[in-house]
């Protein structure tokens, strides 16, 4: 089902690794580098839904420093079809176990 829900930055783990769950950071390269989740695609919010075939049949769920840029993506993907869950507060708030550093293979 299309929509968009908000997620607390403390649920995010439970995502992490779920064959039906995809994690989004659409922070710029330098920033998802420094820290991002164990998992996460790096998808930068500029241009998001022009640039990239997103699944339809996984629920996305995106992040990004503090909550803002996530929003208004997570805003646009629901809009177009997509469910949508937004880390509220996005990485700043984000304390989880599976916070990684440098590129993701």
């Amino acid at each position: 089902m299309a929509g968009m829900t908000l997620l607390a930055a403390d649920q995010l783990d439970w995502y992490v690794g779920k064959p039906w769950a995809m994690i989004i950071d659409v922070r710029n390269r330098r920033e998802y580098e420094k820290g991002h989740v164990k998992g996460a695609v790096n998808l930068p919010y500029d241009h998001l839904l022009e640039r990239v075939c997103l699944p339809r049949d996984k629920i996305l769920v995106i992040c990004c420093e503090r909550g803002a840029a996530s929003m208004a993506e997570g805003k646009r993907l629901a809009e177009n079809g997509y469910e949508v869950k937004t880390v509220i507060g996005g990485m700043h708030a984000y304390r989880g176990r599976h916070l990684v550093a440098g590129e993701e293979l």
